[in-house]
């Protein structure tokens, strides 16, 4: 019996202890830029389609990552274009239209690709992946300064 009424002190220490010594980070990471973020994210997911899109047991994987880089591309057609910032004018309104023109593609593209999965059909799915990953090596090379 006695040992159940020290089972709440040893409890809260536990916790207090977790709370104390649970994060060690040495110091926050630097904020990265919000297009940086969605466009890594955006590469995780094309890796994981080209391992989820060729097996149709993995359809409800492929699916999800379908939907979470449509809205990562959907986030980066908005976002300021870090080679945009050295141009004025004409110049970088042309760019950025080129770049939104881009993303709108391979939103689209993302959109075919989330049918060919939701009709079953592998071989449309992996075209379709093939596609984009077409679309994400030209856009790398136009509109990534390191390319």
């Amino acid at each position: 019996m006695r040992a159940r009424a020290y089972l709440p002190f040893a409890l809260a220490s536990v916790l207090a202890l977790g709370a104390l010594f649970g994060r060690q980070d040495a110091a926050p990471a630097a904020e990265e830029e919000p297009l940086v973020a969605q466009m890594k994210l955006i590469e995780e997911g094309m890796k994981a389609l080209r391992r989820s899109v060729r097996a149709p047991e993995r359809r409800a994987e492929s699916l999800e990552w379908a939907v979470k880089l449509q809205a990562a591309a959907q986030a980066c057609k908005v976002l300021p274009l870090p080679m945009a910032k050295e141009l004025e004018g004409v110049e970088r309104e042309a760019l950025e239209t080129a770049y939104r023109k881009e993303m709108i593609g391979f939103v689209a593209e993302l959109l075919e690709l989330e049918l060919a999965l939701l009709d079953g059909d592998v071989e449309r799915a992996r075209a379709s992946h093939g596609r984009l990953s077409e679309m994400e090596d030209t856009g790398h090379e136009r509109f990534v300064e390191d390319g």
